[in-house]
């Protein structure tokens, strides 16, 4: 595709071909330098000027002022008054046809007879009639079907390179506002970690430290190391999976720590990560998701989170039992509605989803192809 600073070459080879048209329709003088003299005649150059006016006039004018703010009536009003110009006027008659044959001192196409013979003897009275000369016949058309469509064909061009560039630019607006709506979900997924998590997290390390349990340090090493991956890694758009797979575990162990003896977990990693990308956080929605609304104190309660590669392709599966919570507490939906706008948008149609709600378990099954 031409890039903004070529489109004159564009142009060029536009108006030559439109200069051609023309040429090509009064060339028929057998002389080989007759195009050479239409071309330097100034009356072809007054008939180019007259429609690169009417192009150039339709095209950063009538077009962006009229038509693309929708004052239609007013642009085909001028559109309709310039076409009954350009019938009466003439233009490629009256300054190709007759004035370069004044200018030329003779006619366009083969010569005629002087004086009506070709052999030049004088005229004489016809056989039996009247002396009187001959009437020479008219050649102007009464319909400049040239100019006309000349006039045509260069109105249609311009609405058809300003409507072209009008929605070349629109495409890309589209496609930076949604680039920048995705960036934005994006950070503020990034930036919704549950508050409470973190809060939780920190009373249970406090609670380690109190006790002076060997589980201390290395949950504040899960801890730093989870923060550091969303705050510093996570902001590509991919990574590679071994450090999302970390980032989960990481997650998942911090989560243990509030845990009793009525919540069953079980978490399970299949396959090798190497050399295969992810979206970041992108898992992070459902285990979350599972963690925040699976646990109870008071009712046996179960958690399955696997993940399974197979050939470059990520098995994700995530099960927990729904508990009974009040509808102040309810959550509306919108991480998860956030994570698969992100799946439509970073693994258009190389992803499936399948979530289900029974009643007494919630269900994620998702499945999509590393990068």
């Amino acid at each position: 595709m031409f890039k903004a600073k070529n489109l004159w070459i564009i142009h060029l080879l536009g108006w030559v071909l439109f200069m051609s048209l023309p040429l090509t329709i009064v060339s028929r003088e057998p002389s080989a330098d007759f195009p050479v003299q239409v071309l330097q005649s100034g009356w072809f150059w007054l008939f180019f000027l007259v429609y690169a006016v009417l192009f150039y006039g339709n095209l950063l004018v009538l077009i962006p002022k009229l038509y693309l703010k929708q004052h239609y009536v007013a642009y085909g009003g001028i559109f309709l008054c310039l076409l009954v110009l350009i019938y009466f006027s003439k233009p490629f008659e009256r300054l190709i046809f007759s004035k370069f044959r004044q200018e030329q001192g003779r006619e366009i196409g083969p010569e005629p007879p002087r004086d009506g013979f070709r052999d030049g003897r004088p005229p004489g009275p016809p056989p039996g009639g009247d002396a009187r000369p001959m009437p020479r016949p008219n050649r102007e058309r009464a319909v400049d079907f040239v100019s006309l469509t000349l006039f045509i064909v260069v109105w249609v061009v311009a609405m058809a390179v300003r409507i072209s560039r009008e929605w070349r630019q629109s495409e890309r607006r589209a496609i930076l506002s949604e680039a920048e709506k995705a960036h934005a979900e994006l950070s503020f997924f990034k930036a919704q970690i549950n508050p409470h998590f973190l809060f939780n997290t920190l009373n249970n390390i406090y609670a380690l430290a109190v006790s002076s349990s060997a589980h201390t340090a290395p949950s504040i090493l899960k801890l730093s190391q989870m923060m550091r991956y969303i705050t510093e890694e996570a902001t590509e758009n991919y990574v590679p999976l071994e450090d999302e797979l970390a980032c989960l575990e990481n997650y998942v162990e911090l989560q243990k720590l509030r845990l009793n003896a009525k919540t069953s977990l079980d978490f399970e990693v299949k396959g090798q990560p190497g050399g295969i990308k992810i979206a970041p956080l992108i898992l992070m929605t459902f285990v979350e998701n599972a963690f925040k609304y699976g646990v109870s104190n008071h009712r046996e309660s179960v958690i399955c989170i696997a993940v399974e590669l197979q050939e470059g392709d990520i098995q994700f599966f995530c099960r927990n039992r729904i508990i009974e919570r009040s509808k102040d507490e309810e959550r509306t939906g919108v991480g998860i509605l956030n994570t698969q706008k992100r799946l439509d948008l970073l693994y258009s149609g190389s992803y499936d989803l399948d979530i289900r709600n029974d009643g007494e378990f919630f269900t994620v099954n998702l499945k999509l192809s590393g990068r």
